[in-house]
């Protein structure tokens, strides 16, 4: 009997290719989306620290107007970075969403190709194993015969 050959194999193994670049791309956005909220995190203890900072020269006494309006501009200055980064962040997320849809999609595709396969080498088995009780009922019976005409 002949080799067993699964058509779709190259179709298989382009799936599972495509699956593990789009898994990486993944990697690369939820580390792209961490690094951003690490960003976030920082400008807005920034923020904090220059409130606190403000708070403490007042309490000390001789903060002039110009230094209110540079604590106050530096300030603004972060909130602005903290709005852009969370911007940022979101958009990271609504693609993140979509690189997992699309990795679900291929996982499913790539899955139901393995099954297909599974179910053509079992039916493949299944015929190799008729073939060899054929053979084996075809040799004793032919064994059979030529003791009987033989004896």
């Amino acid at each position: 009997m002949k080799k067993f050959q699964f058509k779709l194999n190259k179709l298989l193994d382009y799936k599972s290719g495509l699956l593990e670049n789009e898994t990486l791309t993944l990697a690369t956005l939820n580390a792209e989306l961490k690094t951003v909220n690490g960003r976030i995190d920082e400008m807005t203890a920034a923020s904090r620290a220059c409130r606190e900072e403000l708070q403490a020269a007042q309490l000390r006494g001789g903060v002039t107007p110009a230094t209110c309006r540079m604590y106050f501009r530096y300030e603004d200055f972060l909130k602005a970075e903290i709005a852009k980064g969370k911007r940022l962040a979101a958009q990271i997320e609504r693609r993140i969403e979509k690189q997992i849809d699309l990795i679900k999609e291929l996982r499913l595709e790539t899955k139901s190709i393995e099954l297909l396969r599974e179910a053509r080498l079992g039916a493949y088995r299944k015929e190799e194993l008729k073939e060899s009780e054929r053979q084996v009922e075809e040799f004793v019976n032919t064994a059979r015969l030529m003791h009987a005409h033989f004896t």
